[in-house]
């Protein structure tokens, strides 16, 4: 798909409804420079494109369509981050005559971004849109990160919205490597779903494991392709403009953290920021953090650093560690630069090797004997990729 024909699929935005708040000095904001790069700046030269989808046909509660603009508008107001940020908002995909042929639509538009090498951020619109998304990677292997309250699936169900999409991507893309799910909180979640997550493989962390160290969700993010931000996922005080409404969550400040840290990952291609309903807003206090977790995303892509441990670099320190139960030595890697951990692991026939993001506990456990939890599921991963 040219970039011609990418253009057929989206409405444009037409800054001159943009109005800065009076705290912001226009020259200097991020919605200034979206403007200038909207006709000096070509697609093929961008790093990062912003989208909107004002798409929630097939949400829990209506009124997340109107999510995109409304970010937007403050989004818009903060800081630039760099003059030479190479960042286009190409504006609002154009939904569809069914939510199919909207959930279509956003897979050919992710699919020619990635293609290209470009970051796409998009504002929704409901989370079941994370399905259009994962749409883009149906001929490559793919890791998905949620940023969730509870699990949305439900197992048996036939029907897709924003809280059982998760369904038609586990049970309708084979291409699934990893699937993880970041602060979860467990009243919300049956002992039946989480066995059923178990046996999955997919990995899990509630909210109290993150928020006792924000830095060991850096390494999920690390390894993914794909984010998934669930507004539901920070406590109601803090972000009024959800359906679900809990007194506990991610504290504002945390949710900007994740941002960062999605936007510093490696190879992370798309993010989805969902499920924000601006008729239940007061203050616009949901817009306003969701365009600030938004910003932090975008600093992170800014000054993302990209390391990929090879034999070829000096850049690393190797570690090989004997383990009794292991026939081959664990490998790990850390990054001289940023001081990242990652671990190599093998399949069965030690044809296929898969080097992945690990934090220093791991090689610890390691160095004392003990099989990282993270070596057992992603080798159970990779075997189950390999015979498929």
């Amino acid at each position: 798909m040219s970039e011609t024909n990418i253009k057929l699929y989206l409405k444009p935005v037409d800054f001159s409804k943009w109005k800065p708040a009076s705290w912001v000095q226009s020259k200097f904001s991020l919605g200034k420079l979206l403007e200038k790069n909207q006709t000096k700046l070509p697609l093929e030269k961008a790093d990062i494109v912003l989208l909107g989808m004002e798409e929630d046909r097939n949400a829990v509660v209506k009124g997340s369509a109107k999510a995109p603009n409304k970010i937007r508008q403050h989004l818009y107001n903060l800081n630039r981050i760099s003059p030479r940020f190479k960042i286009l908002d190409l504006g609002n995909i154009r939904i569809g005559k069914t939510v199919n042929d909207s959930y279509y639509a956003l897979r050919d538009v992710c699919s020619n971004l990635v293609e290209q090498g470009k970051t796409v951020v998009l504002l929704g619109g409901s989370q079941d849109l994370t399905f259009g998304i994962t749409k883009a990677f149906e001929a490559n292997p793919f890791n998905l990160v949620n940023i969730d309250p509870k699990f949305d699936f439900k197992k048996g169900i036939k029907s897709i919205n924003s809280e059982t999409y998760l369904n038609f991507i586990i049970e309708r893309q084979p291409n699934l490597y990893a699937q993880t799910i970041l602060g979860y909180q467990n009243y919300f979640v049956d002992s039946l779903e989480l066995d059923y997550s178990h046996e999955l493989g997919s990995e899990l962390k509630r909210l109290g494991e993150i928020r006792y160290d924000m830095s060991n969700i850096e390494p999920y993010m690390r390894d993914a392709d794909v984010l998934s931000f669930d507004i539901n996922a920070i406590r109601l005080l803090e972000a009024p403009a959800q359906y679900f409404g809990s007194p506990n969550g991610l504290y504002a400040e945390e949710a900007c953290q994740i941002g960062h840290y999605a936007g510093m990952a490696d190879q992370l291609k798309v993010a989805g920021f969902f499920n924000l309903v601006p008729r239940l807003d007061h203050d616009d206090l949901s817009s306003k953090l969701f365009a600030q977790v938004v910003w932090h995303f975008l600093e992170g892509a800014y000054y993302r650093k990209v390391e990929t441990p090879s034999k070829k670099t000096d850049e690393f320190n190797e570690f090989l560690l004997e383990i009794d139960d292991i026939d081959l030595p664990l490998t790990f890697y850390q990054s001289q630069k940023t001081g990242r951990w990652w671990m190599k692991i093998s399949d069965e026939e030690d044809t296929r090797e898969h080097i992945i993001a690990c934090t220093e506990d791991d090689y610890r456990l390691a160095a004392q004997n003990e099989i990282p939890d993270r070596w057992w599921k992603n080798i159970r991963k990779l075997n189950r990729m390999q015979n498929k």
